[in-house]
């Protein structure tokens, strides 16, 4: 497809693309706890801030990727209606159904946020990180670590990152190929995701089947020739940067 789908690396020369795979790990980590960590509307627009300057940074295009999140937009919706209905609280004023209440919204758009930050995140790891470096990165990471297969691992991770990105290529093929044929007209919502999810779920596991024989028929082996790292001092700024933002949520509150 020629348009940008999401999670797929883009390959341009920023500070961000030329990153140490190993620093930009870390990076990741550090900013995954400090959103699960995050508690007040001050944190969630730190990290809203610094997820912004950072695909600024990249160059990602920003349009493109808002537009490939509208997939999510169902997820999150459904994620504010239910902690409105669930929390007890003061009543919602003005709602035209019963038993909504401020604190649930309230909590509901929070937990949304955090699940647009966890995505942005997403987004901002593969597009700036080719799947090989991502796999030498945790590779590194694991090897130190006794029983644990660490090269099996980081293959296990890299056929995952693969694979992810090809399932948004087919379930936009899919959508395009029914709308051609006039399916996406179909009312009833139950109908249109069983239309989409057989054909996805028979298309994956072709092309995990594929997969899976072409590292058989290459003779695939866990044995390689280990990857060499060299973090640059713009490397180290990042990350003593990402270790400030992760403090300020972290430490205080």
């Amino acid at each position: 497809m020629a348009e940008l789908t999401v999670f797929h690396y883009l390959h341009k020369n920023t500070p961000l693309h030329r990153m140490d795979g190993r620093i930009k790990l870390l990076c990741l980590i550090l900013l995954s706890l400090a959103t699960g960590f995050a508690s007040t509307w001050r944190d969630y627009t730190l990290l809203t801030a610094t997820l912004l300057s950072a695909l600024l940074v990249a160059q990602l295009p920003l349009a493109a990727i808002f537009k490939e999140l509208k997939y999510f937009s169902f997820l999150i919706a459904l994620v504010v209606v239910v902690h409105s209905f669930s929390i007890p609280g003061t009543p919602l004023p003005r709602c035209p159904v019963p038993g909504a209440t401020v604190e649930g919204l309230t909590s509901g758009l929070l937990f949304s946020w955090r699940l647009v930050l966890f995505v942005t995140l997403c987004v901002l790891l593969t597009g700036t990180t080719p799947i090989s470096s991502l796999t030498n990165a945790v590779e590194w990471f694991l090897r130190p670590i006794p029983f644990i297969p660490a090269s099996r691992v980081a293959t296990m991770i890299n056929l995952t990152f693969l694979l992810i990105p090809l399932l948004f290529d087919a379930a936009a093929e899919i959508a395009a190929a029914q709308q051609a044929r006039c399916i996406a007209r179909n009312k009833s919502p139950l109908r249109r995701i069983l239309f989409t999810a057989y054909p996805l779920l028979v298309q994956t596991i072709r092309r995990a089947e594929e997969l899976a024989l072409a590292m058989e028929a290459r003779c695939y082996s866990e044995e390689r020739t280990r990857a060499v790292f060299a973090a640059a001092p713009g490397d180290r700024l990042l990350l003593a940067a990402t270790l400030l933002v992760f403090s300020l949520v972290f430490f205080i509150r």
